[in-house]
């Protein structure tokens, strides 16, 4: 069951710009002296290494995306089942840099609650991470480290209807 969050003595809003450790990092994807091939590669290198599936990793953050963009959650902090969810939208599109098809316009960050592991990702980072098996540069402040998405998805309950991409043409 999913519920607003109201804990006493915390706020009603969990913003998810979380990772205040990267600040100053680039918001490029990546910068001019490094390769997105190469990044991939590690990147894929890694998932290999943790065995994860990148399509499933993003269909668990898809499914989060989802959740956050039904009404009574939209911008909003919520729980589902054992997980804190938080979005923010913007009205402005970013689109990906890799093949332009697909744009994301927010942030999310999912809490799990008994673990207290984290995970912040703009919402282009399902499709990056689906399509792409790209995470973004080390160097980005949106960076999703593979390892650190794998820890706080383990848990991540999806429908198993829920396909992600969609195979349905919009």
């Amino acid at each position: 069951m999913s519920d607003e969050v109201h804990r006493p003595g915390q706020p009603g809003y969990i913003h998810p710009r979380a990772r205040r450790e990267r600040a100053h990092f680039s918001s490029d994807f990546w910068l001019e002296d490094e390769d997105p091939e190469e990044i991939i590669a590690r990147d894929e290198a890694t998932t290999t290494r943790l065995g994860v599936d990148p399509q499933e990793m993003a269909r668990k953050m898809a499914w989060a995306v989802k959740l956050s963009r039904q009404k009574e959650h939209y911008c909003k902090t919520f729980t589902q089942n054992r997980f804190t969810i938080s979005s923010a939208y913007y009205r402005m599109m970013v689109w990906c840099p890799l093949c332009e098809r697909e744009g994301g316009n927010g942030e999310l960050l999912i809490i799990d609650n008994v673990t207290g592991e984290e995970l912040y990702f703009p919402l282009m980072m399902p499709h990056l991470v689906s399509v792409h098996h790209f995470f973004e540069s080390p160097r980005s402040s949106y960076r999703v480290e593979p390892e650190q998405a794998h820890r706080a998805l383990t848990h991540f309950d999806t429908p198993e209807d829920f396909v992600y991409p969609s195979t349905k043409k919009e």
